[in-house]
């Protein structure tokens, strides 16, 4: 095969994202509109972060992204709190509430992806958890700073 037919890592990688999202992640409804959603799996193992950084992380303009948390303190999925460096900055937290809504998704995700897996041979499941385990290293390290 030439170099030219191949397929960029970048494209592979990409193909891989779409399959995920058509034939895995669209089958489980996000509780929440996507946005908010991704707002609560940003917070998930932080402390907690300024509006700035979680619309910077996620893409989101700040003004859009202010509407976001409006919207999710009302749900008491997050909360506000002081900066105890910097007491001019507010620090967007996960509350306990949002780390159940969090917690119980990834329990139906785990669960569906378990049930699809039982289409695998024992041998293949086996090959797949080292794959995966192999690709979120490689991703971890492209994108670790």
């Amino acid at each position: 095969m030439e170099a030219q037919d191949k397929p960029r890592l970048s494209q592979q990688f990409v193909e891989i994202m779409v399959l995920l999202h058509n034939n895995f992640g669209r089958q489980t409804q996000v509780p929440l509109p996507l946005n908010q959603f991704a707002v609560l799996c940003t917070l998930m193992d932080t402390a907690g972060m300024a509006i700035t950084d979680i619309s910077r992380q996620l893409n989101i303009s700040k003004q859009q992204m202010t509407n976001i948390i409006d919207k999710l303190v009302c749900a008491n999925y997050v909360g506000k709190e002081p900066d105890v460096k910097d007491r001019r900055r507010i620090l967007i937290t996960i509350s306990d509430k949002g780390k159940r809504l969090l917690e119980n998704h990834m329990e139906l995700f785990r669960q569906r992806f378990d049930s699809h897996a039982q289409n695998l041979t024992e041998k293949e499941r086996q090959e797949l958890a080292i794959i995966l385990r192999r690709y979120y290293d490689l991703i971890n390290k492209m994108f670790s700073v």
